[in-house]
């Protein structure tokens, strides 16, 4: 039988009180250690998620003020955000650069666009007849809006693809397309009312006579034209010519002498003598009809 020592009982009570203030002192330890492990996490987690509804809140607040800018201009009408943009430039003029690096150059396809959608409202206005429309004042009188419009813009485009930052081609591309729908608008009973589509046709012969100089300006300091741009363009400003009955003269003979070389070996051979534009005058005489007015509505 085991002999217990009096001081064994102690010793192991001692030992039992070590282990269990060493246990106790680790589990007091454990939490301490894990809650300073977690305190970095939980300031990160806290942190972001701070950060995170603060963004969320200034970015409500954004949208909020966005949207409600955007509904403000949405429900202006052009004028008067032209007339903003007008204020801000001469309130403002070192706003002026900052502002027009934001606003995009035309293209030819953009003006296409935007053309387009003015013919359309035009015709649009055209009141509904069973038998087709009426070319009439009364007519006029309900076109003439979006008809006026329509040119102006027509105007305001054939400035800038004329101007001497175009590139010649891009400034015969334009005016190709501003003239054939400039041939597309109705011809008035009423003689009167046709005087604004003829007012037209003489500012574009005008840009064509411009745009013509400054071709040959840079073909003589190196830009070159094929031949067969050329022809294409002659076949063109013949055409318009014929259709406009001799409105566009004045741009055939800036054409015939500043670039009729360049398409015919022979000097001073006016453009309309030429074998091919006499050909394409031939097949294309009688004026072209006008098919984008007619009544879709019967």
């Amino acid at each position: 039988m085991a002999t217990l020592h009096p001081h064994s009982h102690s010793n192991i009570t001692k030992g039992r009180k070590r282990r269990l203030s060493e246990d106790e002192d680790m589990q007091d330890a454990q939490p301490t250690m894990t809650l300073q492990r977690s305190l970095p996490e939980r300031h990160y987690r806290n942190g972001r998620e701070a950060y995170r509804v603060n963004e969320v809140k200034r970015s409500k607040t954004g949208i909020q003020r966005d949207s409600g800018l955007t509904h403000m201009l949405a429900s202006m009408d052009k004028d008067k955000l032209i007339h903003i943009v007008h204020s801000l430039f001469d309130n403002h003029p070192e706003l002026r650069q900052d502002i027009m690096s934001y606003i995009p150059a035309p293209t030819v396809q953009s003006a296409t666009e935007v053309l387009h959608a003015l013919e359309r409202r035009m015709t649009e206005s055209v009141p509904y007849n069973r038998n087709g429309p009426l070319w009439n004042d009364y007519t006029f009188s309900r076109v003439r809006t979006p008809f006026i419009e329509l040119m102006d813009t027509i105007r305001q485009y054939a400035y800038y693809f004329t101007s001497p930052l175009i590139f010649g081609t891009t400034s015969f591309s334009f005016l190709q397309l501003a003239t054939a729908l400039t041939h597309r608008l109705p011809s008035w009973e009423n003689d009167d009312n046709n005087q604004l589509k003829r007012d037209l046709y003489n500012d574009l012969n005008s840009y064509w006579t411009r745009a013509i100089q400054m071709a040959a300006s840079r073909h003589q300091e190196g830009e070159v034209y094929s031949a067969q741009t050329v022809n294409e363009l002659a076949k063109h400003l013949a055409y318009h010519n014929n259709a406009a009955e001799g409105l566009f003269t004045g741009a055939v003979n800036e054409f015939s002498k500043s670039l009729g070389t360049l398409m015919n070996p022979v000097r001073d051979v006016p453009i309309c003598h030429h074998p091919a534009v006499e050909h394409t005058i031939t097949r294309l005489a009688s004026p072209p009809r006008v098919v984008g007015y007619a009544d879709a509505r019967r």
